[in-house]
């Protein structure tokens, strides 16, 4: 189980990385992905097991510990701090058996990456299952032993359903060697996640190496039973804060220097820079404080054996909602206030706006989001399977 030093080594081992992150971001940029050095250095630092179970050597942290990872990552680069985030799966390694867990992560420097989308085909044969299916968004697939690909389980020529009517749907846990990736990822924001389309073709994954949300979990301890989307969504929220904040750290070293064109006043005696830098500042604050307190008031009932009720997962998605939003509304202010300069490339303020915009567009944050949180608020039942809150 997790401990206070594993959690602050981390962190401190997130700071130490900045300069180096910083050193390595016109790379990023160029490459589209994380370059191989840097991998195996966030690799080797346990970046990538930050909530493995401590039963497979993970570091086990708690969501809120998590959390403040990501946002220290997202303060150096956006890109880096989405594919430690991504790459940390673990929400479906409790429901693996422990031989198959183990053996995944037998080496160390493992890397997973994933796409829930269901775009592939699981076709029900002896032993298993025969994969095919192409998925999009595999963020840091390029430097992954092993995708968790969303499978649309078939059966007889036709989708199989459950004992409740609702389609099946698994998650294929594949070795890279077994896949093909296709350079797609062309983009804007989050350039160095290296979020390509990945392809399997006709490939048997053993019914061992298949799971899902609602399978049992096979470790039993409390703090397995978070459900999973209130382990991942909050991480959404942080990188957005973590880019918000950097974009204000990189206003304050430029309106040492920047002056009016005309007038020669400096940035900072601008009452319009002064009245956007305060709005930016309570912004990103506030959204903060309220994804933490979400996060560990949910955390508190599934260490008190209580179940995870969907009033508080859904408090949890909406605080993620806000700290993007949030987030988005702070770097556009910030933008504002930098004038021209933040047009270029080599002001980091034009980084932050890219890739905090690139974040929205993750299902997990988009404002549909919003019309289930409240039909909880009202006291309706949510309109999506209860594990996807």
């Amino acid at each position: 189980m997790a401990n206070g030093k594993a959690s602050t080594m981390i962190l401190e081992a997130a700071r130490a990385l900045r300069p180096r992150i910083l050193a390595e971001r016109e790379h990023l940029e160029a490459g589209r992905r994380l370059p191989e050095e840097l991998t195996q250095e966030l690799a080797r630092a346990g970046f990538f097991r930050i909530f493995l179970p401590a039963a497979y050597g993970g570091l086990d942290l708690t969501p809120m510990e998590a959390m403040e990872v990501y946002e220290e990552l997202a303060r150096a680069d956006a890109s880096v701090a989405w594919c430690v985030w991504n790459g940390n799966v673990h929400w479906t390694t409790a429901r693996l058996s422990k031989e198959v867990a183990q053996e995944i992560f037998a080496d160390p420097n493992t890397i997973l990456a994933n796409s829930t989308r269901p775009s592939g085909r699981a076709t029900v044969v002896d032993g298993g299952y025969r994969v095919n299916g192409r998925w999009s968004l595999v963020s840091g697939c390029q430097i992954s032993a092993w995708f968790i690909l969303m499978c649309i389980v078939h059966e007889e020529g036709k989708p199989r359903h459950t004992p409740s009517g609702a389609q099946e749907f698994r998650f294929m846990l594949c070795p890279a060697a077994d896949c093909t990736i296709i350079d797609t990822w062309t983009v804007s924001g989050l350039r160095g996640t290296g979020s390509h389309d990945v392809v399997v073709e006709d490939r048997f994954v053993p019914a061992r190496y298949a799971s899902f949300y609602t399978d049992p979990i096979v470790l039993t301890d409390p703090r397995y039973q978070i459900p999973p989307h209130s382990r991942s969504a909050p991480g959404l929220g942080v990188i957005a804060l973590g880019v918000a904040r950097s974009a204000i750290e990189a206003l304050l070293d430029l309106a040492t220097e920047k002056r009016h064109e005309r007038t020669r006043q400096s940035l900072r005696e601008d009452r319009g820079a002064q009245t956007r830098l305060s709005q930016a500042e309570a912004l990103v604050r506030s959204a903060r404080l309220f994804l933490f307190d979400a996060a560990n008031r949910l955390w508190d009932d599934v260490l008190g054996g209580r179940d995870a009720i969907v009033q508080s997962r859904a408090q949890v998605r909406l605080a993620s909602w806000l700290a993007v939003t949030s987030a988005v509304q702070a770097v556009d202010l910030i933008y504002l206030t930098g004038g021209a300069t933040s047009l270029y490339a080599t002001c980091l303020i034009e980084r932050s706006f890219r890739d905090v915009h690139a974040v929205t567009q993750h299902i997990g944050v988009q404002p549909r989001v919003l019309e289930t949180v409240g039909r909880v608020l009202f006291g309706l039942e949510p309109d999506i399977p209860t594990f996807m809150l």
